[in-house]
């Protein structure tokens, strides 16, 4: 692969050694004027894979916008903008510019009269734009669309579709998109030219560079739970999520409650305060982020070595995204969940969706979480006699051994303050709980296999399965087992009590857009 020599400077000073499998796949098909549709998880390299052949095929000396990339959030369109604007650092002229809600639009005018030749943004923001006529695409020859599936999610395809109509038809395009739902194939059969498809998905499988493990703990020794495995794992970076903005503004202000270096991110903050807080963890200044499956979504952070899933997720397939954001490229990560009683099942929806086993572990005890602690303490002191400067401290020392204090009583004295200050809000008692992950009171003999006529290829998943059933007969999820989606229809069993309600309430529904056809499953079949 030929590429410019301004390009290679900058990707190899950016630590680039070997591409990645879409990488592999999509610059070729690029560079040869391609639509390509890429089935990739945030985390596989995504942005080089678009990024570089575009830098390479986009003509700098032009004032004319030549390339748009639209995003879902505006998260994701800052972290593209920036690692492009580092692949182009070395080519002059190259002028990149973000346009999204949440800034004063006058801003973006001015960026815009600099006449930049890549625009990246969220869709609402862009038709604005359009709108205004401050934006041209007539001349517009490459076309990113990332994150298609999440776009759909958010109600974006409409948008989309408008903006489509904006650019030539003769135009090049790639979208990427995670999942590939009925929508999302109508979209890229609509725009997109004898497209090749590339992937580095698998079946739904989850990462496997990336250590997953579980433990079971009371929802009130969570934040403890966390705070221990922080410092027996001590990564450089940590992510941890939760259900809702609610609980990440408690585990926040738990967490710097016992010293930790974090911060958190949501909807309800502002946007600048969102951006400076990704700014600073990306940067290292903050070492644990707290945040919420919505305002994560497409983070990029290329050296988190741990996720905490503080809540386990509330669909399976959300696990995925998750923990996609450690063990990124190559790189060793590792997985922690943390379990409920109430959310024990979930686990094994997990288990099902990823066709990965996620391991049990134990929360390190207290008394190990301070023998490592001490460890550290000692080897950071070792570094400190040996780096730094202590003359400041040694005239404490003398003034305190002037005043017939022993250097041993000093040392120990000053140990204890410091530990006082580490043990303040912390529970010192074992956390593990002893729930089983399945139902064991549950006498299969008498239970009825259904046959749904719906499958993986509309993205069913084992929440949307229990959510259905549940939403028509009243009977709790965790009575519903065994779930199997296969491509086109799914299994699941239930008691034999709730067979009569389920062939009635559920009949004629429709689930994921298509009218349900119900049948007790013959023997033999999964």
């Amino acid at each position: 692969m030929k590429i410019k020599n301004e390009i290679q400077q900058a990707i190899t000073e950016m630590g680039f050694v070997n591409l990645t499998p879409i990488q592999e796949q999509t610059i070729p098909l690029l560079l040869m004027g391609k639509d390509v549709i890429g089935n990739s998880h945030t985390g596989t390299g995504k942005t080089a894979a678009f990024g570089i052949p575009l830098l390479e095929m986009i003509d700098f000396t032009s004032n004319e916008i030549q390339a748009l990339i639209i995003t879902p959030t505006r998260e994701l369109s800052v972290q593209i903008k920036a690692e492009l604007t580092n692949i182009s650092k070395y080519i002059n002229g190259a002028r990149i510019v973000n346009v999204y809600g949440g800034e004063i639009i006058t801003r973006q005018f001015a960026e815009l009269r600099k006449k930049p030749q890549i625009i990246i943004g969220t869709p609402g923001r862009i038709i604005d734009h359009l709108k205004r006529k401050t934006m041209n695409f007539s001349n517009i020859k490459y076309l990113v669309l990332d994150e298609a599936d999440e776009m759909l999610k958010m109600g974006f395809i409409e948008d989309i579709e408008t903006i489509f109509e904006y650019t030539p038809e003769n135009r090049q395009t790639l979208m990427f998109s995670a999942t590939m739902p009925k929508r999302i194939v109508d979209l890229a059969q609509k725009y997109l030219i004898n497209p090749e498809l590339v992937t580095s998905v698998g079946e739904e499988k989850t990462n496997q560079d990336i250590s997953q493990y579980y433990y079971k703990v009371k929802k009130e020794n969570k934040t403890e739970a966390i705070y221990r495995l922080l410092n027996i794992y001590r990564p450089n970076l940590a992510l941890i999520f939760c259900n809702t903005k609610l609980q990440v503004d408690k585990v926040t202000e738990e967490l710097i409650g016992r010293k930790i270096n974090c911060d958190k991110i949501h909807g309800d903050l502002p946007q600048t305060t969102r951006l400076d807080v990704l700014n600073k963890f990306h940067n290292g200044v903050i070492e644990v982020l707290v945040a919420t499956d919505v305002a994560a979504r497409g983070l990029d952070i290329k050296h988190v070595e741990a996720v905490f899933n503080y809540d386990v997720p509330e669909k399976a397939e959300y696990y995925i995204h998750r923990i996609g954001r450690t063990g990124r490229i190559g790189n060793i990560g590792y997985s922690f969940t943390l379990v409920s009683k109430g959310e024990v099942r979930k686990i094994d929806e997990i288990e099902r969706l990823t066709n990965t086993k996620i391991k049990k572990r134990s929360i390190p005890t207290y008394e190990k979480v301070i023998d490592v602690k001490n460890s550290k303490f000692i080897e950071e002191i070792k570094d400190i006699i040996n780096n730094e400067s202590l003359e400041k401290e040694y005239q404490v020392l003398n003034q305190m051994v002037a005043e017939n204090l022993k250097e041993d009583e000093i040392i120990a004295a000053l140990l204890k303050k410091l530990n006082a200050l580490e043990t303040n809000h912390n529970n010192i008692e074992d956390i593990n709980e002893s729930f089983n992950t399945e139902n064991t009171s549950i006498n299969k003999k008498d239970w009825v296999r259904f046959h749904l006529n719906v499958g993986k290829d509309l993205s069913l998943t084992v929440s949307d399965v229990l959510d259905f059933v549940t939403s028509n007969v009243k009977m709790n999820g965790k009575e519903i087992q065994d779930i199997a989606i296969l491509s086109a229809f799914s299994f699941f069993s239930v008691d034999k009590k709730y067979a009569t309600a389920i062939m009635s309430n559920c009949k004629n529904k429709k689930l994921k857009g298509k009218k349900v056809i119900l049948s007790v499953s013959k023997k033999g079949r999964r």
